[in-house]
């Protein structure tokens, strides 16, 4: 390695470290230097990811400083950095006139070796201060007494409660903060989030809203893979509750163009799924069902699943709720302006 390149410069302390705050205030292109799988389970949203080592690089350097101590761990470092290097250059270089804020999993050598490598190599670059420790902290530390006040819509499948939030100020999509649409079908075209990525895009989404009420859709506590933080969770319990009504037809025609039946990967799932009902609704029923879906009559599969699977359901667990308000959904654009008329009432 060159002599700019040694030991002795990378390692270096670097410029005085900054927060993950002011980075994103002063709108720094912020980089997680982790591994690609750290870097999927949770990072800073925007964050691009240009990793020091993989994974199994990682486990090797962290194997041989537990038994073998820090100096040993850090050759080893450097033995796989030597390889890299042009590599990892080359992939700074499409953002070498931005203000680069570099963090790894707690503000250590990964990023700060990567902060004097970009330095030493013309560009302007800084750690965050405690890595993506830290910053998850700060997301915990926010949820953990996070109860506003809400107002929740329920309403049985179809009946437009997600387009509804999606045509509202102050509202939080839970749903897309989960890359789940929270039903049997709700994974269907979509990369369900892990819960660090939902919680991150929680506070995220919360941080840019106005003063509460806001609007959520109801839910149960857990959304494909992730669970809706308990304080908040709570305050979903306690809320201001509004039923969204619509006719059964107009429900059938929202589900047909939400959940489009295409390609063959996605028609084997779908059946996957109808067969998995056997048990709730019957082997003949669910033969019949499965027979429509190869018949492409969809619009009666979906009366089906509705009237003889969703709705009793639903009907159950509506029962035990007292609701503040009832909107018609027939329209959409009618129903977010009544809706906002009333929030305005709560203020």
């Amino acid at each position: 390695m060159k002599e700019e390149f040694s030991r002795s410069n990378i390692l270096q302390n670097s410029c005085s470290p900054i927060s993950f705050e002011e980075a994103l205030e002063a709108e720094h292109l912020i980089v997680d230097v982790r591994s690609a799988p750290e870097y999927r389970d949770g990072t800073v949203p925007g964050a691009v990811n240009i990793p020091l080592f993989d994974e199994d690089e990682r486990s090797v350097i962290g194997t041989i400083y537990k038994h073998g101590g820090q100096d040993k761990a850090i050759d080893q470092g450097f033995s796989y950095a030597e390889e890299k290097l042009a590599g990892l250059l080359s992939a700074f270089e499409p953002f070498r006139n931005k203000n680069i804020a570099v963090f790894c999993a707690r503000g250590g050598m990964r990023s700060r070796s990567i902060v004097n490598l970009l330095s030493q190599s013309g560009y302007t670059a800084c750690q965050l201060i405690g890595g993506y420790k830290k910053y998850r902290q700060g997301i915990l530390s926010f949820l953990e007494n996070y109860s506003p006040k809400l107002i929740v819509l329920h309403g049985l499948t179809g009946t437009g409660k997600t387009r509804i939030i999606e045509a509202l100020d102050s509202s939080i999509d839970l749903e897309e903060l989960a890359r789940h649409r929270s039903s049997l079908f709700g994974g269907l075209d979509r990369e369900p989030n892990g819960q660090r990525t939902f919680e991150t895009l929680l506070v995220q989404t919360i941080k840019k809203l106005g003063p509460p009420p806001y609007f959520v859709e109801g839910e149960s506590r857990k959304i494909g893979r992730v669970f809706i933080p308990k304080p908040f969770a709570m305050a979903m319990k306690s809320a201001i509750l509004v039923n969204i009504t619509c006719s059964l037809e107009k429900r059938i025609e929202r589900i047909v163009e939400d959940y489009p039946v295409e390609g063959a990967q996605k028609r084997a799932e779908i059946l996957k799924i109808l067969l998995s009902l056997k048990q709730n609704m019957g082997t003949a029923q669910v033969a019949h069902m499965c027979d429509l879906f190869n018949r492409n009559e969809i619009p009666e599969l979906v009366r089906i699943l509705l009237v003889d699977y969703y709705d009793k359901r639903y009907a159950r667990s509506m029962s035990r709720y007292v609701f503040d308000l009832e909107v018609s959904s027939e329209s959409i654009a009618d129903a977010a302006e009544e809706l906002t008329a009333f929030r305005q009432t709560l203020l």
